[in-house]
């Protein structure tokens, strides 16, 4: 294959899909043979971290699904980074990369246990820009353990302290609850009113270093704006600082005394006006009354007073109560300062005019007012907050913040790390090898085992999770073993699942569509289960041995069965036929009666029989020419019908392959998985009594079996005098002169 020439050679990385083939270390891998299928023997952290050198090929699988598996989701789906479902060899190669780049002993993943000693951890940045060790102190000083000499995965999953509101975590976020000082978490505040805020990782509302900034910087260019007002236009601030908060109370109660001058106005014409016009300007004892039954807002609603004809205003007793309090606040505010104190009682339409036009200016230059975020803080506010030092506090704090390591990186690294040191070599031996599954561990079995089904007499612990039926349906026929495939359902929690179960020991005879039992999972929670369906294949030899025998008893009851029942149906219509028609039923029996028997027939049966009877003599004759050939013809007998059938199981029990199965499942099987015959027979037990157990063998209720002692016993007779004649004629011995000998004898 040609290349450009000013293309640079490709380098490899921990990333690249395939791996170097060929090992450039110099490292001594050790492998075994289980179940004939060659696998790297993982049992130092040496192997670990050469897992680069090691050819793909020598891996047991390539791929394996983040789900179905009895093993951490959560890490699969830490080690998933392209998030297609799977874990593959390159996501395994770069998980191997990020425990040699961030610890500093990588010898602690070998042992069990989620706690990372500080000293293990690596100096190398995450990239959130801090180290392992950094990340971890500041992790451990939130939750108030400076003293503590590891980090575990339970401190990293604190949540509820870690990322609590009040804690410094680096993410550039200030919430209320950092300050101890209510002063600044009441400015923190009004910079979130002010500027929307930014979520903290805890969940709260806080404000960033860029949102502070703006703010002060829209504090000032308010005040530069009223500072310059104030010095161009005097009469802007007629009443100097208070005029903002007497502008505040003039606008709140304005709209309302413009409409009661505007009554006052119309009510002038009330001579001439008819009896309900003049009543349509004043609030009727009806509508009072019943408006009194209502909310405040609705109370607002009727005018400050009953017009005056001279157009006057008078702050008594007579005013809408609703309005009072903000009448009040109008004359203490407006009305003292302009008027003096003795004429805040009454209000004339012309001084009422003349307010309006004094406050026009300031309302003229509040419009122009620049729009920024601190549009609606007030001039009061603004002065406070620049005076004061919260300026500089926040600041300060963001100062801490930022050298902070950021709790929400640090903490999902950390997380990493803390999982792989405690799941990455249990998924090494279900990947790279399957050493968990032929080690046949019950306390640690292979991440593909489910758990343990009990059906008809007999327990097996290899059963998988189905996700995928279609795919099972297709593939797991290839894998020649016998499966049930079962529903599980666990009512109790409203859970259900389905399972494939590996049967490889006992009989099929009661092994049926529909048949219940009872599935353990992992955790030991129970589950009831319903077979849905079964792959026929050998489950022994042992089996198969039987298997002719009950092909040719079952043939034989069905035959029995259904001759019995055309025979019962014959007799039933002729029952009917002689009951409904009696006639017709004598007559056909007279005609059934009067039928000659058929001599062909007969003679038939009779060469038949002889020739039955004379191949039984020739088989005889031959039989007593050596003693020793009934009991090879019983035991070849034996062979001939049996034979077939157990080397075809032998054959096919030999073939015995979990891959398809594996494969169906999601994982991508790099060899031969296969189950062979002492494997099978350890993964499926049948019943047994317990040691030292005492069983009483009288059954008052047994059936009683076939004699298959005595049986035995007559055949061994019979061959033994089979050969004992045999012997006697090889000797010599005539047999008809020893049998007429011995009737005279007795005789």
């Amino acid at each position: 294959m040609s290349h450009s020439s000013s293309s640079a050679p490709a380098q490899k990385t921990a990333h690249d899909a395939t791996p170097a083939t060929a090992p450039t270390a110099k490292h001594v891998w050790h492998f075994m043979q289980s179940g004939g299928l060659l696998q790297l023997k993982i049992t130092s952290i040496d192997d670990v971290l050469n897992l680069k050198e090691l050819d793909p090929k020598l891996w047991v699988a390539l791929a394996c699904p983040v789900k179905g598996l009895e093993y951490s989701e959560e890490t699969l789906e830490l080690l998933d980074t392209d998030h297609n479902g799977r874990v593959r060899l390159p996501e395994v190669l770069q998980a191997v990369t990020y425990i040699r780049t961030h610890l500093k002993e990588p010898a602690v993943i070998m042992t069990e246990g989620s706690s990372i000693p500080l000293t293990a951890l690596g100096e190398s940045p995450f990239d959130c820009g801090h180290s392992p060790q950094e990340s971890a102190r500041a992790v451990l000083h939130i939750l108030g353990n400076d003293s503590a000499s590891e980090i575990s995965l339970e401190d990293v999953t604190a949540s509820e302290k870690l990322f609590a509101p009040n804690v410094i975590n680096g993410d550039g976020v200030l919430p209320p609850d950092v300050f101890a000082d209510e002063e600044l978490q009441a400015v923190v505040k009004d910079i979130i009113a002010c500027t929307g805020g930014k979520d903290d990782v805890s969940g709260v509302k806080g404000i960033t270093r860029e949102q502070t900034t703006a703010f002060f910087a829209d504090l000032r260019a308010v005040r530069t704006w009223r500072d310059e007002a104030q010095a161009a236009a005097p009469s802007i601030f007629f009443l100097k600082d208070a005029t903002e908060s007497a502008f505040a109370a003039y606008e709140r109660v304005r709209d309302k005394i413009n409409d009661y001058f505007l009554r006052c106005s119309l009510a002038s014409y009330n001579s001439g006006m008819s009896e309900a016009a003049a009543a349509a300007l004043h609030a009727r004892e009806e509508e009072l009354l019943a408006l009194s039954l209502l909310s405040e807002e609705a109370l607002s609603s009727p005018p400050l007073a009953a017009p005056h004809a001279e157009k006057v205003l008078i702050f008594d007793e007579k005013l809408n109560p609703v309005w009072k309090a903000a009448l009040d606040e109008f004359a203490l505010r407006v009305l003292e300062p302009l008027l003096g104190a003795g004429n805040t009682t009454r209000l004339t339409e012309a001084t009422w005019k003349q307010i309006t036009a004094a406050f026009a200016p300031y309302e003229a230059w509040c419009a122009a007012r620049p729009a920024n975020t601190v549009s609606a803080v007030g001039f009061e506010r603004v002065d406070e907050l620049l005076a004061s030092s919260a300026e500089e506090a926040l600041f300060a704090q963001f100062d801490k913040e930022d050298a902070h390591p950021p709790l929400a990186l640090a903490a999902k690294e950390l997380k990493k790390l803390l999982l792989l040191r405690r799941d990455f070599v249990t998924l090494l031996r279900n990947f790279v090898s399957f050493e968990d599954f032929y080690a046949m561990d019950s306390k640690k079995p292979a991440v593909f085992q489910c758990g343990t089904l009990y059906i008809d007499g007999r327990a097996t612990t290899l059963c998988f999770r189905v996700l995928d039926s279609a795919k099972h349906a297709a593939l797991s026929p290839l894998s020649q073993c016998y499966l049930l495939y079962c529903d599980c359902k666990r009512p109790s929690e409203n859970r259900t699942m389905q399972i494939a179960a590996l049967i490889s020991a006992g009989s099929r005879d009661n092994l049926i569509v529909g048949r219940n039992g009872l599935f353990y999972d992992r955790d030991g929670n129970d589950w009831d289960c319903t077979v849905t369906k079964i792959v026929e294949n050998p489950i022994s030899i042992r089996e198969a041995f039987w298997m002719p025998y009950k092909k040719v008893s079952r043939m034989i009851q069905e035959r029995v069965a259904k001759r019995a029942a055309e025979s019962e149906t014959a007799v039933n219509a002729k029952l009917s036929q002689a009951v409904e028609k009696p006639g017709e039923a004598a007559a056909a029996t007279a005609a059934d009666g009067a039928k000659k028997f058929d001599v062909g027939t007969i003679a038939a049966l009779g060469v038949a029989v002889s020739g039955f009877t004379a191949v039984i003599g020739t088989v005889l004759g031959i039989l007593t020419r050596q003693w020793w050939m009934p009991p090879v013809f019983v035991v070849g007998l034996i062979l001939l019908i049996s034979l077939p059938s157990m080397v075809l199981a032998w054959l096919k029990l030999r073939e015995r392959n979990i891959a398809p199965i594996l494969d169906a499942s999601g994982w991508a099987v790099n060899g031969n998985v296969r189950i062979t015959i002492p494997l099978g027979a350890l993964l499926t037990t049948m019943r047994r009594r317990p040691r030292n157990s005492k069983l009483n063998a009288l059954d008052p209720y047994a059936e009683k079996r076939f004699p298959w002692v005595r049986t035995v016993l007559c055949l061994v007779l019979l061959a033994a005098v089979c050969g004992g004649i045999a012997l006697l004629a090889h000797c010599g011995w005539n047999v008809r002169s020893a049998w007429a000998a011995c009737t005279a004898l007795f005789s």
